[in-house]
């Protein structure tokens, strides 16, 4: 439960020691993890039905690393990039990097030549790992970014060589990299939203200390389709190596109807999505009337999920599963709040380690209900924006803060509610309104799927931000944009009704992780709000 304290105004989560050493590199804890039960099997891809045992995983990690350093000249400190999808060879390649103290900055196969040229022009890696769809587009960026950097192939026959034996190989110990908190182990991006990515450094003691041993999964399988750009697909990666648990692996995209395929093949009993997959993922197994009795555990996370979409999933994997809601933030490095009890529109409760508190724009930190900035702190530090000093201080309080830039409030009970972006807030008249807010309303019509709303300039002087819609309906039930408009209208005060129009779109422009792209939304609102007049 989180504590309220009332003097220094800040809720507290449980604190707890960490199962695992923070103080060692994650490269030694997870070599040590895989040698406790070599015969149990690990991960399982779905592509090949290969399946990997904890020892033959620990041998394809040490070959790895040492296959790596010698052939590659790669050392402690020198940058490497992982641009592939979730094929067999991406986790021991991933391992062996930690164990040789080569940091692993993960992006997207999907990812254009625009972002990849911003994003390894920051972080510069002297060895990028890719698949052959992305090849051409990973060596033009590379090109116009004027890297010296080799690259390697993840699923073509020569990547095997990766994983061939080493003479010493049975004597490997994993070699001491220094101070854990200190120490870059992993970089990912932000979530890129509003503006381009940021390079967000991880550090070991972050990829080893949030892991309590949270149950015991031998025997249960988990799924997810986010690559390992995702900071999100990390942690289900870590979470299930240190409980026991069996990971199922794939490299084709998702799509409601294979995920369900997955779910049944293999008995999956963890599931994570973020909602913008959930909404279809829920209206193709309601279309088709499926039940999915292995699932128990349905995770959700990344962005708000609208009450009404967390009540049809818990309706359809009841009585055996459940839907658990996650908060996080990558730089904190850690999952922020979970809420295990079904609270309606809650984030959860703080978990262990970590301390919240809510901060006015003046700087006054509030009490219970009042609405304001999450501020967060973990017990391992923020660890930096790579290569941008000035945006890793700003983002940090003079207390060492840090801040998130969600709006929320504690309750009495110390449950968290997130109630908007701070940046996304639109401003008309005086007031504020919160996008989620009217997203929330938009998603309990029937004949909607997906709703975003974004502000679009009035054209009449003040120019103040007009409520539109974007939407994506059913198609089986009928509704037009002016009914749908009066639908959100009828239950919001005047200030917030929905003034730039409803539009009807395929599909809400999204990120590469799975969130909502506001710049796009943006451009697209106005687009159609022109071609309307």
């Amino acid at each position: 439960m989180s504590h309220y304290d009332p003097e220094s105004r800040t809720w507290n989560g449980p604190r707890q020691p960490p199962v695992f050493n923070p103080a060692a590199s994650v490269g030694q804890v997870i070599v040590n993890i895989l040698e406790r039960t070599p015969d149990k099997i690990f991960e399982i891809s779905a592509d090949t039905e290969q399946s990997y045992t904890c020892n033959e995983l620990r041998m394809r990690t040490i070959r790895a690393a040492l296959n790596i350093s010698s052939k590659f000249e790669l050392a402690k400190g020198d940058m490497v990039c992982i641009i592939a999808d979730n094929s067999a060879c991406v986790t021991p390649v991933l391992f062996g990097c930690f164990l040789i103290g080569a940091p692993v900055h993960t992006l997207d196969s999907s990812f254009e030549e625009t972002d990849l040229v911003h994003l390894m022009g920051i972080t510069k890696p002297k060895l990028v790992f890719c698949n052959v769809h992305n090849l051409k587009r990973v060596e033009n960026s590379i090109g116009i970014a004027a890297l010296e950097a080799r690259i390697i192939l993840l699923n073509d026959p020569s990547t095997e060589e990766l994983f061939t034996p080493v003479n010493n190989e049975s004597t490997y110990r994993p070699p001491y990299l220094g101070d854990s908190d200190k120490t870059v182990a992993l970089i990912v991006c932000s979530s890129g939203t509003t503006s381009f990515p940021k390079a967000i450094c991880l550090s070991h003691a972050q990829l080893i200390a949030p892991y309590p041993r949270v149950s015991n999964l031998l025997g249960e399988t988990a799924l997810s389709f986010s690559s390992l750009f995702w900071f999100s697909a990390i942690q289900m990666l870590m979470t299930v190596l240190m409980n026991g648990g069996t990971r199922i692996t794939t490299t084709k995209p998702f799509n409601p109807e294979y995920a369900c395929q997955l779910i049944n093949k293999y008995r999956v009993m963890h599931f994570f999505t973020p909602p913008s997959m959930l909404a279809d993922w829920l209206h193709y197994c309601e279309s088709k009337q499926l039940r999915l009795p292995s699932l128990r555990i349905l995770g959700c996370g990344g962005s708000p999920l609208p009450e009404t979409l967390r009540s049809r999933a818990n309706a359809l994997l009841a009585p055996q599963g459940r839907v658990f809601v996650g908060y996080g933030m990558s730089e904190v490095g850690a999952i922020v709040t979970i809420d295990l009890l079904g609270v309606p529109n809650s984030a959860g409760l703080l978990m262990s380690n970590v301390t919240a508190r809510i901060s006015n724009e003046s700087g006054e930190l509030l009490q219970p209900n009042q609405e304001g900035e999450v501020q967060l702190r973990y017990v391992h530090p923020f660890a930096g924006y790579y290569g941008n000093e000035k945006e890793s201080r700003d983002l940090l309080t003079p207390d060492g803060f840090i801040r998130s830039g969600d709006i929320g409030y504690f309750d009495q009970k110390g449950f968290l509610f997130i109630t908007d972006r701070k940046k996304e807030m639109l401003r008309f008249r005086g007031y504020q309104i919160a996008p989620a807010q009217l997203e929330a309303i938009l998603m309990e019509h029937p004949g909607i799927v997906q709703a975003t709303v974004v502000g679009i300039p009035d054209p009449e002087p003040p120019h103040v931000d007009l409520a539109t819609a974007l939407v994506v309906t059913t198609g089986t039930t009928p509704v037009t944009e002016d009914q749908i408009s009066a639908y959100v209208n009828g239950k919001v005060p005047d200030y917030k009704r929905i003034r730039g129009g409803v539009f009807f779109v395929e599909s809400i422009p999204l990120t590469v992780n799975g969130k909502t792209n506001r710049q796009e939304c943006k451009k697209l609102a106005l687009k159609l709000a022109a071609l309307r007049g």
